[in-house]
Order: C-alpha cells, then sequence, then structure tokens
C-alpha cells in the first residue's frame, strides 16, 4: 500500500473547509495543514481534523505533495507559482487566475515541472455522474441558466467570475469546441459590478448556447436543456437529475432516458480524481488549460457587457 498524499488547504474559507474535511476523510489522504492569514479561521478548521493551523504556506515546502488553492482569487497565481516550483501538485478553485497572462504561466508551470495542475470546475463532475456523455448526440444549442438569491458572499466581483462561469465550462464541454465569439448585455443592481448578466456564445463548429446568471434571483435554478441531433437533454443541477428524449429512427416516438444522482457528492468526486491523478498520472477531467478557457471566455463576456453588448472574439494564449 503506497503512502497516504500529504495535503494541505489554504485559504480556510467558505470552500476552503469543505476542502479540508475532504481531505481529512479520504483513504488515500492525509491533511498536514490549513493555512490561512487569520489565525482564528486556521485554527478552526485544522482543529476539527488533527491538522496544523499555519499563516503563511511557506514552512510547508518538502511536508506535502499536494494543496488545494481556497484563497481568494488574485492571491491564486502567485501561491500556485511558488507551490508548482517546489514541485507540488495544485488544485486550485475557479476561476484559475485573474488574468489569462497569470493562467496561461500557470498552465506552462505545470507541464514544464509534470505536477498535476486541476481547476475546481466542481459541475464537470455533477455532469460525469449523472452519465451525460453518453446521451450527446452533434448538440446545437444549449441554454443554461444558473440563478441564486444575493448571498453577499462573492459580490467582490462580477456574477461572471462568480457564478456563470460554472456554465462556460460546462457548455464548452458539451460542445466539444472552441468559444468562437460572445455577446452580453449585464446590470448591476446591488454591489460595484454586473450582479445579473445573459451572454450568447458562439462556437467554431457552429453550436451556439445562451447563458443567464442572477444572484438577485426570488428563485433558485441551476439547469442545462442541450438540444441535439437526437432529440434534448434536461438537466437539473440542483436536484443531480437528468431527463433525455431520443428519437432512434425518423417518424417513432422518441424514447425516454432518465438518470439521477440526490445524494451525490461531487466535490468528494472532485478531490479523488485529483488524488488518482497524482497517484496515477493521468489528466485531469477540469486540467489548467480547461480552466484558462472558462476564464477566458468569461472575460470576453466582461467586456462585451461593457462594450454596450458588442460582440467580442475570445483573447488568445499568452503562452
Amino acid at each position: 500500500m503506497s503512502d497516504p498524499v500529504r495535503c494541505a488547504v489554504i485559504g480556510a474559507g467558505h470552500i476552503g473547509r469543505f476542502h479540508a474535511d475532504k481531505y481529512a476523510r479520504h483513504p488515500s489522504a492525509r491533511l498536514v495543514a490549513v493555512v490561512d492569514p487569520s489565525p482564528e479561521r486556521a485554527q478552526a478548521v485544522a482543529r476539527q481534523h488533527g491538522a496544523e493551523p499555519r499563516a503563511e504556506f511557506a514552512g510547508l515546502v518538502g511536508r506535502v505533495d499536494a494543496v488545494s488553492i481556497c484563497a481568494p482569487t488574485p492571491a491564486h497565481y502567485a501561491i500556485a507559482r511558488d507551490c508548482i516550483a517546489a514541485g507540488i501538485h495544485v488544485l486550485v478553485e475557479k476561476p484559475i487566475a485573474v488574468t489569462l497572462a497569470e493562467a496561461d504561466a500557470m498552465v506552462a508551470a505545470a507541464a514544464a515541472a509534470g505536477t498535476v495542475l486541476q481547476v475546481g470546475h466542481l459541475e464537470r463532475f455533477s455532469m460525469a455522474g449523472l452519465g451525460v456523455a453518453a446521451v450527446l448526440d452533434r448538440p446545437a444549442f444549449v441554454d443554461a441558466r444558473r440563478l441564486t438569491a444575493f448571498r453577499g458572499r462573492g459580490a467582490d466581483v462580477s456574477v461572471v467570475l462568480d457564478l456563470m462561469i460554472h456554465d462556460i465550462d460546462l457548455v464548452a464541454a458539451i460542445a466539444g469546441s472552441p468559444v468562437a465569439s460572445v455577446a452580453a448585455v449585464g446590470r448591476r443592481v446591488v454591489s460595484e459590478t454586473e450582479d445579473v448578466a445573459a451572454a450568447q456564445l458562439r462556437f467554431q463548429d457552429g453550436t451556439a448556447a445562451t447563458l443567464v446568471a442572477s444572484r438577485v434571483s426570488p428563485q433558485a435554478e441551476r439547469s442545462l436543456r442541450i438540444l441535439q441531433a437526437s432529440g434534448e437533454i434536461a438537466i437539473d443541477l440542483q436536484a443531480r437529475r437528468l431527463t433525455a428524449t431520443r428519437a432512434s429512427v425518423p417518424g417513432d416516438a422518441p424514447t425516454t432516458i432518465e438518470a439521477s444522482q440526490p445524494d451525490a457528492d461531487p466535490l468528494g468526486a472532485q478531490i479523488d480524481a485529483f488524488l488518482g491523478c497524482i497517484a496515477g498520472g493521468g489528466r485531469p477531467l477540469v486540467d489548467g488549460t480547461a480552466g484558462r478557457d472558462a476564464l477566458a471566455t468569461a472575460l470576453a463576456v466582461i467586456r462585451s457587457i461593457r462594450s454596450d453588448g458588442a460582440a467580442v472574439p475570445i483573447e488568445k494564449s499568452h503562452a
């Protein structure tokens, strides 16, 4: 039996505490430390799992094999850069970075160092668990909606980077083609940046998508609807339920396919996949390049919103 992967969580906020819990419970991992500039937060999370609370990461080089970066997005690049340089595998929460130059540098550094760089686009694991790939058939159009009430958390960035980026990544995975251009509108409601946004995406293969995100909605919704060659797929990401209609013979009534995973644990699956890539050398389901591409599209959506809805292209790699 191989030794457990020595892990640390950097950032002991809302998301970090869940990462810490998953590592502490995983049979292939050992939670060594929880890092946060707030001693109270670090201690509160570390104490639950018998881990070491720390104010900074530097002293852990050589003592950990992998980290989850759950710090605020502006800190992602510097932390990831230092970890990768020390040969440490990185799972970084979305968005991967603030700028595409930072994202490209992270991807290049991980490739050069031979370390795993995985990005925390959690919904991919919900999709995988529902078996979406098995029912996809040349998608033509995707409608994605992600609506929630105002919680305060995340309101320091646009709703595009807070919420819509989840669906940007999902829709890109469904289309299987690079995004060519976007056009979007958005409005500020309660914060200093966009609280509601709607975007139209065009992919290079002709697939189209409409994405709507709101953090001031009276009714919560996380859904996808896919129109494709053989029928339609409806996915309720809140209930983790899929219903697909598929016509195998023109003129015949379509058959219905259903799948559900109400008790699924996407974060647990994400952590398990990360540890599996470290142990087996596999490629992450959401690697650094996928995280970079989602960021590029999200930034294009924001540029379009702030250009009165003008269609804008996707910025190319800085590598």
